[in-house]
């Protein structure tokens, strides 16, 4: 998860924070989405304004920051960048559950896309979101993109480091031994990664890890006909290649497969072949052989 030389732009609350680079030939605009009046998440927007719209979102732990390598890969592409409630900039909108935070990224997109659609790309915490998103407001998704997301039973031991971890993350000195634990480069990488463990409500957190282990995955998605792309590391854990198994087999248009040689925050492990995933995706519905199929 490397970033290079940082830029800065504002936060809704007016305080300003390190963002990962771009191409400063791609225009950067950053904003909240409202509904009626409320604020309900902070989001930056970078691409041409005709680009084809994607929406990323992001894994725990992170913010929007964590897809700067594919907004620089993509630069033809409309990439939009939330941070989920509760988390980095959206931190003062409390995560309230994942069907919450589905009805506001389609409120994203129906406000910013010209054809009230969008693909969608979701690592992670983001993949599930993602789900979330397709199997309550299909009509707003071109297609889906989701990897490492964890599906079936947790083992206990690792609910239990997982709360553990959450308690660190939320003091500098604990949030910087996640950081080399995850192997977080010390760049501005490391700088983006300690500011949203500063801004990151860490009740918000407690909430959705816990609807995490309890039941993640909507109920809906064999009735959900959007074409979906899920794919899981070969490195990644045994419950995120589940979930390729299980995705493929219950919605109608899904494919799933392994991606040789990389671990879980493959997009950061091997940012240009993320990239070329999403925008061949994106184009033709298509991916590269080199991938191998569940």
């Amino acid at each position: 998860m490397r970033l290079t030389s940082p830029i800065k732009s504002k936060a809704w609350a007016g305080r300003a924070k390190t963002r990962a680079p771009v191409n400063l030939n791609v225009s950067i605009r950053n904003a909240l989405i409202s509904l009626n009046g409320i604020k309900i998440m902070y989001f930056e927007e970078f691409g041409p304004n005709d680009g084809t719209p994607i929406v990323f979102l992001h894994g725990s732990m992170v913010a929007g920051w964590m897809w700067m390598g594919q907004v620089n890969d993509l630069s033809e592409y409309r990439c939009i960048l939330p941070d989920l409630p509760g988390v980095g900039n959206s931190a003062t909108e409390s995560w309230i559950s994942f069907t919450d935070t589905s009805d506001k990224i389609a409120n994203i997109i129906r406000e910013k896309c010209t054809d009230r659609k969008a693909h969608i790309v979701g690592l992670s915490l983001g993949g599930i979101t993602a789900l979330h998103v397709a199997a309550n407001h299909p009509e707003v998704v071109q297609s889906l993109i989701v990897s490492g997301v964890p599906y079936g039973k947790v083992h206990p031991l690792l609910r239990m480091l997982s709360f553990i971890m959450l308690k660190l993350y939320s003091r500098p000195w604990g949030a910087g031994a996640i950081a080399r634990l995850l192997s977080i480069p010390r760049d501005e990488s490391m700088g983006a990664f300690m500011k949203t463990a500063e801004q990151t409500d860490v009740i918000s957190l407690q909430t959705l890890t816990r609807e995490v282990f309890a039941s993640s995955f909507p109920q809906s998605l064999k009735i959900v006909t959007v074409p979906a792309l899920a794919v899981v590391g070969q490195n990644d854990t045994a419950p995120a290649k589940r979930a390729v198994s299980y995705i493929q087999s219950v919605m109608p248009n899904a494919r799933g497969y392994i991606i040789p040689g990389v671990g879980h925050q493959w997009n950061a492990e091997n940012s240009e072949l993320f990239s070329e995933m999403i925008r061949s995706w994106v184009s033709s519905e298509t991916v590269t052989d080199r991938f191998l199929r569940v």
